[in-house]
C-alpha cells in the first residue's frame, strides 16, 4: 500500500508543480504580464517625453506673452494668425498650423 500512496503523492506534486509553473508564466503577475507591463511602461515613457516637450513649448509661448516680458512682435504675429487679419494693403494667406 505504501507504493500506491507514493505514486499518488508523486502525481499530486507533479500536478501542483505544473499548475504553479503555468501560473508563473501566464498568471496575473506572471512573465507574460511582466512583458506587457514593460511595453506599456515604454509607451507611457515616450508619451511623457512628448508631453514634456509640448509643455516646454507652451511655457515658452506663455512667457513671451507675460506682462513683464511681453514680446510685441510675437503678440502681433499671434493676433494676425488667430484673427486672420492683416494691415492695410497686405494680403493674408491662412495656412494650417
Amino acid at each position: 500500500m505504501a507504493r500506491g500512496g507514493s505514486k499518488l503523492v508523486s502525481i499530486g506534486l507533479g500536478a501542483a508543480i505544473l499548475y504553479l509553473g503555468a501560473h508563473a508564466v501566464t498568471g496575473r503577475q506572471g512573465l507574460v504580464a511582466y512583458i506587457d507591463l514593460q511595453a506599456q511602461e515604454r509607451m507611457l515613457s515616450e508619451r511623457l517625453s512628448e508631453l514634456e516637450a509640448e509643455h516646454a513649448a507652451l511655457a515658452t509661448r506663455a512667457a513671451r506673452l507675460a506682462p513683464k516680458t511681453l514680446d510685441l512682435d510675437y503678440l502681433d504675429e499671434r493676433a494676425r494668425v488667430l484673427l486672420a487679419a492683416g494691415g492695410e494693403g497686405e494680403v493674408v494667406f491662412a495656412l494650417a498650423n
